[in-house]
């Protein structure tokens, strides 16, 4: 609704977000004519609304990713790039830095979250293509491009300006971490709608599900430690390594 609208539109900015409002609001002026689009049925990845599922792991289901992500194994050597990891990041396993605040681990390499975790990871695949709205064909073959842990410390936040999963055609990203005993403060995840922020405050379990194409961010974790887990579909062959084999 128009009221809803101008709610999220006033909603403040989280921190960390400036570049990117920035670059969605030029974005939308540039692009006047998407909204139109959307009417016609042939809408752009970027009108397409976020989705968010609530509860869609169990508190059981969260500590299954965790275990999976204590059990796989890091690809790097440990502590080989700690010396540019914050103090609170360099005992975590992870198979790539994005900063010194954030870095992710690959739960698909040599299919181990499937192997390990085959309901689950059932239960997740198919929650990205059965809800209800316009995510795609449904006839069209997707496979596993990544499935990812990723752990933001404080300072940490995905603040690119209008970053995209290029390459993909689905993400969701599944909130892991208990603001109640983690103390997590910041970290929203946020989408951009004629340039305005959309802030999803997500709980343990929930997901958020949205087109690739779609520019998405994560605001700078504040306090506390924001985890996640992170699925991308498309339409390549399932990866088995990284983001790209």
């Amino acid at each position: 609704s128009m009221a809803l609208h101008c709610i999220m539109a006033e909603a403040p900015l989280p921190p960390g977000l400036e570049g990117a409002q920035d670059w969605a609001r030029d974005y939308a002026a540039a692009n006047p004519s998407e909204a139109f689009e959307l009417l016609f049925g042939r809408p752009s990845p970027e009108t397409l609304p976020a989705l968010v599922i609530p509860q869609l792991l169990s508190p059981e289901e969260v500590k299954q990713c965790f275990s999976a992500g204590s059990e796989v194994g890091s690809s790097i050597e440990p502590f080989a790039t700690s010396s540019w990891l914050c103090a609170a990041l360099r005992a975590t396993p992870h198979d790539i830095g994005y900063s010194g605040e954030h870095v992710a681990l690959y739960l698909h390499k040599g299919g181990y979250l499937q192997t390990k975790q085959p309901a689950l990871c059932d239960k997740l695949l198919h929650s990205m293509r059965r809800q209800p709205g316009n995510w795609g064909d449904p006839a069209l073959a997707l496979q596993v491009r990544c499935i990812e842990l990723h752990t933001y410390a404080v300072g940490g936040g995905l603040l690119e300006p209008g970053h995209r999963d290029n390459g993909s055609k689905l993400s969701m990203s599944v909130l892991l971490s208990d603001a109640a005993t983690t103390g997590l403060e910041g970290g929203q995840i946020v989408t951009w709608s004629g340039g305005e922020p959309v802030v999803h405050e997500l709980r343990r379990g929930d997901a958020l599900l949205f087109h690739s194409g779609k520019a998405h961010n994560v605001a700078t974790v504040t306090s506390g430690m924001r985890q996640s887990l992170v699925i991308e579909l498309w339409v390549g062959p399932t990866n088995t390594k990284d983001r790209e084999s």
